[in-house]
């Protein structure tokens, strides 16, 4: 039998007092009321003295299951007619929230069990729909996200990823110090850094400097609130456009051999892009044959290697003097890749150069990625683009968990 105690300390049923319980269709039921001495009047908060019970209702809410077996809680209430301020109104309802039909437990347990689990796990065992507890843990995470400030920004990363086929794309942006991502906006136009941006100058955020990659509208987007800040080019996309380069390099002058040479070519495009220092013996006896076989292939590759280097100067001032020397040298190859590469890097200048200023990256923002695409996965894509960007607004705080 259940006790004004446990609906106390196992409920949070503060203020009422247990009538009866029964057992029914499977679940557990409670009874209860409002004690005496709790009443307030709902319009002035007329203490109990002044009010008079006058008619009934009775609702019915969920409560926290005890193991498989659910509970439920039914409130016999009363209409007040308040002496005071003369108002008749039913009185109020201290465990939910407005016109809600479950507790306030309820909901936190909701929320508790939605960080480790998909909702579709979460709604099986609790007995209640999808859209149920979908519901209960937006409006939680809303109330959270609205209580975030923004005031102690000062790096971030924006980057985007793909939402569905189609070239459809989600820009978002993460906090560099902390993890968290702080935006999130679909498309990859200014128009999706602007709105955050402007936010964060309001917040009196005090922004030192921007990662990205070279898609221009970010830096348009940036450029539009915060005039001043500097942007860093990330290192990891400089190094995927010149793999990019490389690669369509070898591919045009496979078009043009025939026989063994062909034959060569054609298993070097992985040994291009690898790393000189994960290179193994059989690997650099075929980049020896490269070497002869085609010269123009092989400097080219050089660059790409010698590329790598400038992330390792010691200042700006030595970062600049490479950069010029190697933008030179990319130039005269002729290659119609790796000079549009050069020409590239030599109009971003300045953002590769403010990496020696601000040592930072969007390499977080690519771990988050696999995160997002994990979220992604699990929940088989989303319907509600809303829901998704609270999601992602959490994100660093998942720790979904499956059976084994």
């Amino acid at each position: 039998m259940a006790t004004t105690s446990y609906l106390y300390h196992g409920l949070g049923l503060r203020g009422y007092r247990h009538l009866a319980t029964h057992y029914e269709g499977g679940s557990l039921i409670h009874h209860i009321e409002m004690a005496d001495d709790k009443r307030r009047c709902r319009g002035c908060g007329a203490h109990a003295s002044e009010l008079l019970l006058d008619g009934r209702f009775q609702r019915t809410f969920k409560a926290l299951p005890i193991g498989s077996r659910k509970q439920l809680i039914v409130l016999h209430g009363h209409e007040q007619d308040c002496r005071r301020c003369g108002s008749k109104l039913r009185e109020p309802i201290l465990f939910a929230e407005g016109s809600r039909r479950y507790l306030k437990c309820f909901a936190r347990f909701i929320v508790d069990l939605c960080r480790i689990a998909p909702i579709k796990h979460v709604a099986r065992f609790l007995g209640v729909s999808w859209t149920f507890v979908k519901d209960v843990f937006k409006k939680h995470l809303r109330r959270r996200l609205k209580k975030r400030s923004l005031k102690g920004v000062r790096y971030v990363a924006i980057d985007e990823f793909s939402i569905r086929k189609g070239h459809e794309y989600m820009t978002v942006i993460l906090d560099l110090d902390t993890g968290r991502i702080l935006h999130a906006a679909e498309g990859r136009s200014a128009d999706a850094v602007i709105p955050f941006m402007q936010k964060l100058k309001a917040a009196g955020a005090q922004l030192l400097a921007v990662a990205m990659d070279m898609w221009p509208a970010y830096s348009l987007g940036v450029r539009e609130v915060f005039k001043d800040v500097p942007i860093v080019h990330d290192p990891y996309h400089v190094v995927a456009m010149a793999n990019a380069a490389i690669d369509a390099t070898r591919r045009d002058m496979y078009r043009d051999l025939r026989g063994q040479d062909r034959r060569v070519l054609k298993g070097s495009r992985y040994l291009l892009l690898k790393g000189g220092e994960r290179l193994d013996h059989s690997a650099l006896t075929h980049l020896e044959k490269l070497e002869h076989l085609n010269r123009p292939l092989f400097q080219a590759y050089l660059l790409k290697e010698d590329l790598r280097r400038f992330w390792r100067c010691q200042d700006r001032q030595a970062a600049r003097k490479f950069l010029g020397a190697w933008i030179a040298r990319a130039l005269a190859t002729r290659l119609k890749h790796i000079v549009r590469l050069a020409k590239s890097l030599r109009a971003h200048r300045h953002g590769l150069l403010s990496y020696f200023d601000h040592r930072i990256s969007t390499g977080p923002l690519e771990g988050v990625n696999n995160k997002i695409k994990v979220l992604k996965r699990q929940a088989y894509g989303f319907r509600d683009i809303e829901y998704l960007k609270l999601r992602l607004a959490f994100l660093h705080e998942s720790t979904p968990a499956f059976a084994g």
